[in-house]
């Protein structure tokens, strides 16, 4: 082990009994030494220079190592002093005597084509191979669904060799709503098959994501179950936007540095060395002479710097044992990601999407794919059904109607806008949004009805009509609520909560309609009901932590929402204000997941980012039952003919369930 390696290694370790004795944050690490650790660091460092061993605080790089710029979070805005900020970092890396640059995503504030573009020209510009993955900025609110980014980088993973270590990159989601971050299955499998074909003896492997192997990223575990297989020694991260050393699973992590961080004006990036058995991570402060590591560690032996740091638990089914078992009688797995809820349309036909691009009909009963179709790109559109015919949108820019027995396409719509948005069928009637256009089509044959282009964000969720079915209610990510008239779709009213900030847009959330009022909640932690005539606001109320997911009661008394922290509350329809009917606490903690909820038979049901499904009481809120289906996001709920509830999850389960008996005695988790 090099000198300096195994001092730091010791030094380091002795910080961190010091620093116990205080309360340490479980996420971050101990930081940058303090005042005397940064001059007892910089005497040492003098000593050992003194023979001749001064190579972790120069800029020199000697022949056997690699120097490589690392940049994450750079989070550029046109115009904005971050797109200067990067084109001056560039400028710098290219006479920095780097051997390649890498990036782990986070490019852009929210995904759009022309700040994806604008980072791409300034990137160009390095004089190195440049090797990179997206964030969740990229991911989230892409409008262009997730299409942009490998059209422009390639793809949105990484495998490269450089001596004997191997490079291996990979996408973190979230994809295209709020959630933990996930690693599709398809990318899942891509990573064990790619290291089982090349990480032979004696190579190396480093790791490169978005988001830490950890808390934040819910399969983290089948990843680093896959990386400890081949002699992995380093992941690198981004997200925190601040230096700090982790342990995922046993395998040391290096957050880097964001471009700008909070309480410094200075822009800035990391540099990682890995130099014989040894990494370096330093700070890397724009036109600022280099420091002394951040860190530095040996990575055949991590453990004197890793050890005492926790590692994520890994996730348990003990809710389930809380509550009388579930009644599930189907359950599959496809082998890609789901990102579409399930369309149920009989006892032999259920039709979703996968993020393969593929729309698949399957009999529950038989277990047996009935038909499948291939399309470009991840399908993120719920199928629609009405007059035997499936309806979607795909994010090449079309809209499909296809046969519900055979899957032969009846007809097609080229609308030259990604389509994301689930529709809603009334009647022979089929109402889609796709990019930021919205359609009304007959189903049967695809005929357009009319087409409104007045929004200008992308439209996600699905739209709803008023009990007259004369007025079409749509978000977009554009901060605005729509009202259109159904009929011929012009314009009645538009509404915005008053904030320039796109992300608190009502763009994913589905509307309620009541009593002549618009009801919604949005990521501005608002529920806020809205008159149906006017569009004019009603009330607005913060008093809950709201975010994205609602839903409404058969009997269109109640307004439910699911909270940010626990709970589901019952809001009266009926009231001039905000009326709290009930609120129960669900215990599934932290949660952000828009997954829309429903109410079948007196029975309300949830879904949660961390795949716990909840039924409760409609009526009073009791919880009737909690089953953890898996560790990933519910994308949606529905219900089937004979009243049994389906649900899929982006890990690609697929589950039915048996409602729950509102009968038996209450149990508390």
């Amino acid at each position: 082990m090099h000198f300096y390696a195994a001092f730091c290694a010791t030094f380091n370790r002795s910080l961190t009994k010091t620093a116990m004795k205080k309360p340490a944050s479980p996420i971050r690490s101990t930081g940058r030494p303090g005042s005397f650790a940064r001059a007892l660091h910089r005497y040492i460092l003098l000593s050992i220079s003194l023979i001749a061993i001064s190579y972790p605080c120069s800029s020199q790089k000697p022949d056997n190592s690699l120097r490589i710029a690392f940049l994450t979070d750079i989070h550029v805005s046109p115009g904005a002093v971050s797109e200067s900020n990067l084109e001056n970092i560039v400028a710098e890396i290219n006479t920095g005597g780097f051997d390649f640059a890498v990036v782990t995503g986070d490019l852009t504030n929210t995904g759009l084509d022309t700040e994806l573009i604008t980072v791409h020209g300034i990137l160009s510009q390095l004089r190195i191979p440049l090797h990179i993955v997206p964030g969740n900025h990229e991911t989230n609110w892409s409008k262009s669904a997730c299409q942009t980014f490998p059209r422009l980088w390639g793809s949105d993973r990484l495998f490269f060799s450089s001596g004997n270590y191997l490079f291996i990159g990979f996408d973190t989601g979230p994809f295209l709503k709020m959630g933990d971050g996930h690693v599709k299955e398809e990318d899942v499998q891509w990573i064990k098959q790619t290291l089982a074909q090349a990480a032979t003896p004696g190579r190396t492997v480093i790791s490169l994501a978005h988001y830490p192997l950890g808390d934040g990223l819910d399969n983290w575990y089948e990843v680093t179950d896959i990386l400890k297989q081949y002699n992995t020694r380093l992941v690198l991260c981004g997200h925190g936007h601040r230096l700090s050393l982790h342990n995922f699973d046993g395998l040391p992590g290096l957050m880097g540095r964001a471009a700008l961080i909070s309480g410094s004006d200075i822009p800035g990036y990391n540099i990682l060395t890995l130099h014989n058995d040894s990494a370096y991570l330093y700070e890397k402060q724009l036109h600022q002479p280099i420091g002394c590591p951040f860190v530095a560690f040996s990575l055949s032996d991590p453990s004197p710097v890793i050890d005492h740091r926790p590692s994520m638990p890994r996730p348990n089914s003990s809710i389930n044992a809380a509550y009388p078992p579930a009644v599930i009688p189907f359950h599959t797995n496809d082998s890609a990601s789901i990102f579409t809820g399930i369309l149920a349309v009989d006892k032999h036909t259920i039709v979703y999407g996968n993020s393969r691009g593929q729309i698949i009909a399957l009999d529950p009963l038989t277990h047996k794919v009935r038909w499948r179709n291939q399309y470009p790109g991840s399908i993120f559109c719920t199928p629609a059904y009405g007059d035997s015919t499936v309806a979607f949108s795909t994010v090449d820019g079309c809209i499909h109607g296809l046969d519900i027995k055979t899957g032969k396409e009846k007809w097609n719509l080229p609308t030259s806008q990604p389509g994301i948005s689930e529709g809603l069928v009334k009647g022979d009637a089929l109402y889609i949004g796709t990019g930021s256009h919205f359609y009304k089509l007959r189903i049967t044959d695809g005929k357009l009805i009319w087409k409104n282009t007045t929004p200008e964000g992308q439209l996600q969720a699905k739209p709803v009509l008023s009990p007259a079915g004369d007025k079409l209610i749509f978000g977009a990510w554009d901060r605005h609520l729509y009202c259109l008239d159904a009929a011929t779709g012009q314009l009645q009213w538009k509404w915005d909560n008053g904030k320039q900030q796109k992300l608190y847009s009502p763009g994913n959330v589905v509307p309620a309609i009541a009593n002549g009022k618009v009801f919604i909640v949005a990521p501005d932690r608002y529920m806020t009901a809205i008159d149906l005539a006017t569009g004019k606001t009603l009330w607005r109320n913060n008093s809950r932590h709201v975010r994205e997911s609602m839903g409404i009661s058969a009997d269109g008394r109640q307004i439910y929402a699911k909270l940010m922290n626990d709970t589901i509350i019952s809001v009266s329809t009926a009231t001039d204000s905000f009326h709290l009917n009930w609120e129960t606490n669900a215990a599934f903690g932290y949660e952000h997941n828009p997954c829309p909820m429903i109410e079948i038979n007196g029975v309300l049901y949830a879904g949660t980012k961390n795949g716990v499904f909840v039924a409760a009481d409609a009526a009073t809120g009791r919880i009737l039952l909690e089953h953890k289906a898996g560790n990933s996001s519910i994308n949606g709920i529905a219900a089937d003919r004979e009243g049994n509830i389906w649900i899929s999850l982006i890990e690609g389960s697929i589950m039915e369930f048996v409602p729950p008996n509102s009968g038996f005695s209450e149990q508390s988790p």
